[in-house]
Formats: structure tokens, C-alpha cells, sequence
């Protein structure tokens, strides 16, 4: 990972957990797009995952989906992910 990215993903990290920390998004589901998978260059999904200390989010599901919006690959396994997430959060 490039200093450039792993700096990105330690502030995108930061604006997220202050996100999820907004008393109306407790316990709401959380969908993160890794695109542009399409591309050599792009940062794998793990690789993400890690920078955005996704692993620390203990009070909600969370799921991270490598897609490419050109190709559409991987977005409607997101976008089902959710649609479960939500209603079994409802139930």
C-alpha cells in the first residue's frame, strides 16, 4: 500500500467511526464498496478493511464488497447484503 493510500484510509477510518458514533445510526448496518477491483492497481478488499480498522466495530454487522461500478461486478451481492442486514435488524 502506498503512504499516499494508507494516510487516506487512517483519515476515511477516522470520519467513519465518528459516523458510527451519531447516537441515530446505533446499531445500523454498515456497506462498504471496495471499487474499482476491475483496475491492478486497486487496494484489495482486505487491504481496506485494515485501514479503516474495520475489525474494531463490534456494536453492528459490517460488510465489505469489492465490486467495479464499470463492470457492475460485485454490486448486487452488496446491495442484498443490505437489504438482509436491514430486515433482520427489523425483526
Amino acid at each position: 500500500m502506498l503512504p499516499a493510500d494508507r494516510k487516506r484510509f487512517e483519515e476515511t477510518g477516522q470520519e467513519l467511526a465518528e459516523l458510527l458514533d451519531e447516537e441515530k445510526l446505533s446499531g445500523v448496518p454498515v456497506l462498504i464498496f471496495a471499487n474499482k477491483q476491475d483496475l491492478l492497481t486497486a487496494a484489495p478488499a482486505s487491504e481496506i478493511a485494515e485501514g479503516l480498522n474495520l475489525h474494531t466495530i463490534r456494536d453492528r454487522m459490517w460488510q465489505i464488497q469489492s465490486c467495479s461500478a464499470l463492470t457492475g461486478e460485485g454490486i448486487q451481492e452488496g446491495m442484498n447484503w443490505v437489504c438482509k442486514s436491514v430486515n433482520s435488524k427489523k425483526k
